[in-house]
């Protein structure tokens, strides 16, 4: 209940920003706010984990600039990069948790990924640098994602929905119309096939965007959110029919060839780039990649943005899958912990003005004060936003709602989609099974 208010809070907050901002007349702040005090003594070292990989990226650039700043304006303090993709980094965080030396800055994704870092005390609690400064830029509500016992132990930059990327010049060259609807997704796979184009892009190879999208196939088979809620609530199983039925789906679109050839073999970073070279039709993903795809030469301009239409007639596309997004943490046994903190405070009190100026502040977790169409924000961008305003209802990802062993058995499941045939009533009951021995 307290993760469907979160929801809800952060939803209102996001609408309330969007329109502020549209008639703000404010300008972006300055980088250069001090952090709280310089530090005196020896030269101290900090290793930042990190997922920006890209430097073509907007989100590259924030953090790099905001990071720079910082080592300018504290001469005695070096920052290590430790550039890692998604899934390389969830594997190191896992051993370097085991081993309890986790890095000084590390990132975490909330919800159940989150909560066993917690419970191991591998990450420090962060409340007491959440002062009203720092506190007061995130989003009502948001907060609550990273948060266990009354401890707060990430915070994060982003705040997005998923959705169907799609070129628009592509379609028009196929001759297909923007789907309303699943069945129209399956019908225009041989349209794009016929043009030379893979209808949709996908990052196989990391197992959690097949699970993204399905997650939203699962909310429109269920007729609305909150399944998965409802198996961590004991109500429903994993071999209920309507999981089953999502299974189904998921496999119709994978046999129909709607993914490019060895989609199982692309890592995301890969399949991003390759939808933004103008090699797919579609991309599903969250709204984190807007500043990317407006920072392409080859697309920006030419790609729309919409909801995971009903499938089967079932599902309204003003519900969506909420992507509460990754967060900064801090390792707890840390040498240098209270630095890590003042670093940490000064990052996340500038991103949203950095970010704002670099073209990258839609769906961000934190407040943003400027007019978005006067700072020549895209078309793309202003429409993602008009999303946010339209959401009634939504669902966190799989790994974000179900413990790991159950979600390790359900990524590895839907990867295996892409290569072989699989009985989704087995697929189901593997998940069942898992679930049985692992839930708490």
């Amino acid at each position: 209940m307290k993760k469907r208010r979160a929801i809800s809070l952060v939803l209102a907050a996001a609408l309330t920003l969007t329109l502020a901002a549209c008639g703000s007349d404010s300008e972006p702040g300055s980088t250069n706010k001090p952090a709280d005090g310089k530090p005196e003594g020896k030269k101290i070292t900090l290793t930042l984990q990190t997922l920006q990989t890209d430097k073509s990226t907007p989100q590259y650039q924030v953090e790099e600039e905001i990071v720079n700043n910082y080592m300018k304006e504290n001469p005695n303090v070096k920052i290590e990069w430790d550039r890692l993709d998604t899934e390389q980094q969830k594997v190191k965080l896992k051993t370097q948790a085991a081993s309890g030396e986790v890095a000084d800055i590390t990132m975490v994704n909330p919800g159940a990924q989150l909560q066993p870092f917690a419970n191991g005390k591998v990450l420090a609690p962060l409340n007491d640098m959440l002062d009203d400064e720092l506190k007061g830029t995130f989003l009502e509500g948001v907060l609550e994602y990273y948060s266990f016992d009354d401890n707060v132990y990430a915070l994060p930059y982003n705040m997005n929905l998923a959705g169907i990327f799609y070129n628009k010049e592509l379609f028009e060259k196929a001759g297909v119309e923007a789907p309303t609807t699943f069945e129209d997704i399956i019908a225009s796979i041989p349209k794009f096939k016929e043009a030379g184009i893979p209808a949709m892009m996908l990052g196989g190879k990391d197992k959690w965007p097949l699970s993204f999208m399905f997650t939203n196939v699962l909310q429109r088979v269920n007729g609305g959110p909150k399944f998965l809620d409802e198996v961590v609530a004991g109500n429903k199983q994993f071999t209920d029919p309507v999981f089953v039925e999502a299974l189904q789906k998921t496999k119709e679109l994978i046999d129909a060839g709607a993914y490019q050839e060895g989609a199982a073999t692309y890592d995301n970073n890969t399949a991003s780039q390759q939808f933004r070279d103008g090699k797919a039709a579609m991309y599903f993903m969250g709204t984190w990649e807007i500043s990317a795809i407006d920072a392409s030469e080859t697309v920006s301009g030419k790609v729309g943005f919409l909801p995971f239409p009903a499938v089967g007639g079932k599902g309204d596309p003003k519900d969506y899958v909420i992507a509460p997004g990754t967060a900064y943490a801090l390792g707890a046994n840390s040498d240098h912990l209270d630095e890590s903190k003042k670093f940490l405070k000064y990052l996340l009190v500038n991103y949203p003005k950095v970010a704002f100026d670099k073209k990258a502040a839609v769906g961000l977790a934190q407040k943003v004060e400027g007019d978005f169409k006067a700072a020549g924000y895209s078309d793309l961008a202003v429409e993602a936003m008009q999303r946010f305003n339209e959401v009634q209802g939504g669902d966190m990802n799989f790994d974000n709602v179900i413990e790991p062993a159950t979600t390790q058995t359900h990524l590895t499941g839907l990867q295996s989609l892409l290569i072989k045939d699989v009985n989704v009533e087995e697929l189901a009951a593997e998940h069942q099974k898992t679930w049985e021995l692992n839930k708490k």
